[in-house]
């Protein structure tokens, strides 16, 4: 009953693998796109390319195969999931102080800041998750109550889910104020000046648009099945928890794409590549 998840599952995984390494190596090896905005990107290609490396590898070798254990390579694998999902809730907030305080942004927004994000987006995940699950997995803790558990989903799945989602609302709403702003100065100035260029990109909030875009539809049954949990105490079934996973890897191949296709500095170097 479950083969589609492990013929399916191989596309993704080997998409987001591959992807997210080809935006790891192109923002490490270009110093035009050394920048705190990148920064945050690289990041979150890496939590990616761990998600595609480990979960479905893993679920497949160890679960399909029974040819290892799953048990602290399925934590290592929340580990990269929930890292995902932090490092988005990162990479969203630097494009939102961007975008809403555009005149601040330089001065707030220095190397050393974007660095401690980063690693509170690597460190919470580590610390609140996967050290615990580890002490439990061990025999030195017993962290496996109810109370441990929903707290858990709330803070890692609930809480960034309606961060993402109010956070990017506001965000297209004001880039949308200032495009029009924009567009009726360059409209009075197109006579005196008519080869001047537009004075703000949004080719940024386009991309985490996209991107949280797809976060949120790829993890709709997630949330559905937690707040069915938190309500009903209701647990999904094994399908149900395969298609979730499928979904994440899914979320995990797509940003690359959206990288390439939509992120104008990525989209620049990926073509003197393929020129090559």
């Amino acid at each position: 009953m479950m083969s589609w998840f492990y013929i399916l599952g191989w596309f993704p995984s080997i998409v987001a693998v591959l992807g997210n390494a080809l935006v790891v190596v192109i923002i490490a090896s270009r110093p035009r796109l050394h920048n705190p905005p990148n920064w945050f990107v690289l990041s979150l290609a890496l939590a990616d390319f761990a998600v595609g490396l480990i979960y479905f590898p893993t679920a497949f070798f160890c679960g399909k195969l029974a040819l290892c254990k799953t048990t602290i390579a399925h934590d290592i694998a929340l580990l990269a999931i929930f890292s995902s999902v932090t490092n988005l809730c990162a990479m969203t907030s630097d494009r939102y102080i961007a975008i809403i305080k555009p005149l601040r942004y330089v001065t707030w927004m220095t190397s050393r800041r974007a660095s401690v994000l980063i690693a509170l987006a690597w460190g919470m995940p580590l610390t609140l998750d996967f050290i615990p699950a580890l002490c439990s997995r061990l025999g030195k803790c017993n962290l496996q109550n109810k109370s441990l558990v929903v707290s858990k989903m709330i803070l890692f799945e609930i809480i960034p889910c309606l961060y993402l989602f109010i956070t990017t609302t506001q965000l297209v709403i004001t880039a949308r104020r200032h495009w029009r702003k924009d567009a009726r100065l360059d409209f009075q100035l197109q006579y005196n000046q008519p080869n001047r260029r537009r004075t703000r990109d949004f080719s940024a909030a386009k991309v985490i648009t996209i991107v949280v875009t797809i976060f949120l539809a790829c993890y709709c049954v997630e949330l559905y099945s937690v707040v069915r949990f938190l309500a009903y105490s209701s647990t999904p079934t094994e399908e149900v928890i395969k298609v979730i996973y499928f979904l994440i890897v899914v979320n995990s191949a797509a940003n690359p794409i959206a990288y390439a296709l939509f992120k104008r500095d990525i989209r620049k170097e990926l073509r003197k590549i393929l020129r090559r």
